[in-house]
This record gives C-alpha cells, sequence and structure tokens, in this order.
C-alpha cells in the first residue's frame, strides 16, 4: 500500500475530528450536563475529571458550556488517578476488585512485576515465593506476611496512597460525591475507589461502558456510559463502532502527558504533586497542532445556544461517519488514523503498536489493535471482501451471545413454572 503524504494523512485526521469526533462529543457534553444539571445532591458532589483522557473531557466540556451558554452546577477538577493509583488504595486489605483487575492485567506474570508495578520501586528484594506467576489468594498471602520484604511493598503503597488521598480531599473540597468523569470503558477505577474509599460516594460518568473485561460488574449500578454501553460490537447500532477500534477515542482524548503512577510529598500547604504535572502540563493538554483533537475542539468552537436543538442529529451523522471510516475503510483512512504507540499502563512503560508485524498475515491482522485498518493494510486491493466477510462474522457472533443470553433468562422461568 503506498504511504499518504503525512501532511495529507493529518488534514484528514482533523476533518475526521470536526465532521466525526467533534458532534459525537458535543453530543457526551449535552448528556453530562443534563445528567449534573438533574443530580440530586449536587451540592456535595464533584465532577472529577480524570487523567489522563478526562483531562481533554474537561477541556471539551468547559469550551461546550461557554459557547452554549448552560450553566455548570457542579463543581470540576482535575483528579490525578490512574488505575495502579486507584488499585493502591484497595489494596490495603486486598479487595476482590483489586485481585481481579491484577489477575487480568498481570496474568502469567510473575509477582515481583506487580509489586515493583504497585511500589514503582526495584530495590524491594522480594523471596523468592514472589518469583511465581500471579494468582489472587497467593499474591494477598504474600503482601500480608509478617516479613520485611512485604512489609517494605506495604510501606511503599501506603506512603503513595495517602497522598493520593490527600490530592482527592484537595480536588473534592469535602464533598462526598465524587464523580469520575473518563473515558471508559470498564470503569475499573470507579470499581477500585468503591472498593478502597467506601466512605465516599462513587460515581462513573463515561464515553463509553462495555464489559469487555468479562469480571464481575457490581460498579455498573452507578457508573454510566454516556455515548455507549454495550459488552461487544452490534453492527445494527452505530455507535458500538467505537468497540472496533476504541485506541482511537482514547488516542483523540489522551494528551502527551505520562500516566500518573506516584506522588511527591506535599511542598508547603499544596497538594501531593502527580508525575504527571510536570512543568507546563496544562497547556500540553490542549492540540499542538491539527489533528483528531484539534478537529473535534474546533468543532465545538463553532457552537452556540441555537444549536442545541440540533446536537442529537450531528451526533448521528458523527457516528456514522465514524462507522464507515473505522468498520469499512479505504487505505486513506487508514492512513489518518494511524496512531502512535499505545502504552500498557498500569506502572509500566512498555507499548503496543497499533499494527502488529510478527508472524504470518492473518496473525499480523488478528493481533493488531485495529483489525479492519490492518486488513485493508495487508490486502489493498482484495480488503473490501475481507472487511464484508468480517462484518458478517461479527454480526453472526453477536447474534450467539443474544440468544445465549435469551435462553440463560427464560431457563430459570421455566424451572419456577408449576
Amino acid at each position: 500500500m503506498r504511504a499518504a503524504h503525512p501532511d495529507s494523512a493529518l488534514a484528514d485526521a482533523d476533518r475526521f475530528g470536526r465532521e466525526a469526533l467533534g458532534p459525537v462529543f458535543a453530543e457526551f457534553c449535552l448528556r453530562l450536563w443534563l445528567t449534573e444539571r438533574f443530580l440530586p445532591d449536587a451540592e456535595d458532589a464533584t465532577l472529577l475529571f480524570c487523567a489522563r483522557g478526562g483531562l481533554r473531557l474537561k477541556v471539551l466540556y468547559e469550551r461546550f458550556l461557554a459557547r452554549t451558554g448552560l450553566p455548570g452546577r457542579v463543581p470540576r477538577a482535575a483528579l490525578m488517578v490512574s488505575r495502579l493509583v486507584a488499585a493502591r488504595a484497595a489494596l490495603q486489605p486486598p479487595s476482590e476488585g483489586v485481585l481481579s483487575e491484577l489477575g487480568r492485567e498481570f496474568a502469567g506474570r510473575p509477582m515481583t512485576e506487580v509489586a515493583a508495578a504497585l511500589a514503582q520501586r526495584g530495590d524491594l528484594d522480594l523471596p523468592a515465593a514472589w518469583d511465581a506467576p500471579f494468582a489472587g489468594d497467593r499474591f494477598a498471602a504474600l503482601l500480608t506476611a509478617d516479613e520485611p520484604a512485604a512489609a517494605a511493598l506495604r510501606a511503599a503503597v501506603a506512603e503513595q496512597d495517602v497522598r493520593f488521598r490527600r490530592h482527592l480531599d484537595a480536588c473534592t473540597g469535602g464533598r462526598r460525591h465524587g464523580l469520575l468523569v473518563d473515558t471508559g470503558l470498564y470503569g475499573s477505577t470507579v470499581r477500585l475507589l468503591q472498593d478502597g474509599i467506601p466512605a465516599m460516594g462513587w460515581s462513573g460518568l463515561q464515553f463509553a461502558r462495555s464489559n469487555y473485561k468479562r469480571l464481575p460488574t457490581p460498579h455498573f449500578a452507578r457508573t454510566l456510559g454516556l455515548s455507549v454501553e454495550s459488552d461487544s460490537y452490534r453492527p445494527w447500532e452505530v455507535s458500538t463502532a467505537a468497540l472496533r477500534f476504541w485506541h482511537l477515542i482514547e488516542a483523540a482524548l489522551e494528551p502527551d502527558l505520562p500516566s500518573v503512577r506516584v506522588f511527591a510529598d506535599s511542598v508547603g500547604d499544596a497538594p501531593p504533586r502527580a508525575n504527571l504535572e510536570v512543568a507546563g502540563w496544562e497547556a500540553r493538554i490542549g492540540p499542538a497542532g491539527p489533528g483528531l483533537f484539534a478537529g473535534a475542539l474546533a468543532h465545538i468552537e463553532t457552537l452556540r445556544p441555537d444549536d442545541l436543538p440540533r446536537i442529537p442529529a450531528e451526533a448521528a451523522r458523527g457516528w456514522r461517519a465514524f462507522k464507515r471510516a473505522v468498520v469499512w475503510p479505504d487505505a486513506r483512512m487508514v492512513a489518518a488514523l494511524e496512531l502512535a504507540d499505545r502504552s500498557r499502563d498500569f506502572g509500566r512503560l512498555d507499548t503496543v503498536a497499533q499494527f502488529s508485524e510478527p508472524g504470518g498475515t492473518l496473525a499480523r491482522i488478528r493481533d493488531s489493535l485495529w483489525r479492519e485498518g490492518a486488513l485493508v493494510r495487508c490486502f489493498p486491493r482484495a480488503g473490501r471482501a475481507g472487511l464484508v466477510l468480517l462484518e458478517i462474522a461479527h454480526a453472526a457472533r453477536t447474534l450467539r451471545l443474544q440468544l445465549s443470553a435469551v435462553r440463560r433468562t427464560a431457563r430459570p422461568a421455566r424451572q419456577g413454572a408449576p
């Protein structure tokens, strides 16, 4: 496939931001405002925009309010948090939720790696038992053991957790309901903070909510996907196309800033400072030039109060444009939506490429973050037929899942019948 000129790809990405992402994000902002507007305990609540993606959602929301004239009712703050930070809050003692999250994130990895991520230290000198692959019950036993290395790990975790809680107190100003505004999908941060800091009331207001992890969802009762709610892609529901290339949403919304891993201790009366808060970090939330986020923000800047009634219809058109680009891409759109390598996160610095390179052609498509894009890259001429087959496969899989759910629901009813 012939590579697109970088300037052309950048212009196409900016246009996609204006025509697809901008209207979709405008609808998200409107739904967020409606949630805030009718919140029963608004006087005791704070909108906590979570680093990193939430920081740009905060920019979009504040520009949306300014352009449309809608009044904000709930205080807003930028919360320096990540799944790693939230996990520390639920570790002493380890909750079922944090063990489940760690088990998925570090499946097959040694528990020394888990400890290093949590402590962000390489000098713990853990005993040989920690070299075993992660297992929740074994990890909990090792963490709570009465021995020096475990005590050092607990102390490192507790020190960081105390600093985060002081930062949280500064953000909420004593209010007891934290509404976490973030991208999505599963809402791990909501679940972990709910487990670790139960004195606070927690809710999640996410762009999308999806149980793609297939884990228990006790937090879904208080977690909303304001734009998307689905556990899988459904070809007949256009907004679920976001789940076919979720990393695109994250890439548009995550600024070029590091994930929150550690907090420095307070200086004077100032709250602890996260590693994300480097010099000039606020300016780096905005776009550095043309691209996905710049285009989306440019669309928000065009809004006027009279445009409010048209936002749902414009969002529907934006979603259709999104699906065309993601599910039925051509070579030009594949070039426009090529992303930088994605971080594995959870305290680790290694990354994952958008398009997998090792292995045969089918393996490269299967292991890529965007399979439709990878298919078109591998088969520039025959790719369209492959996209049709891929769409049929997704439709069949979703229908099977829905049929299985109907049968599971019907079975107890039949068993209870006289």
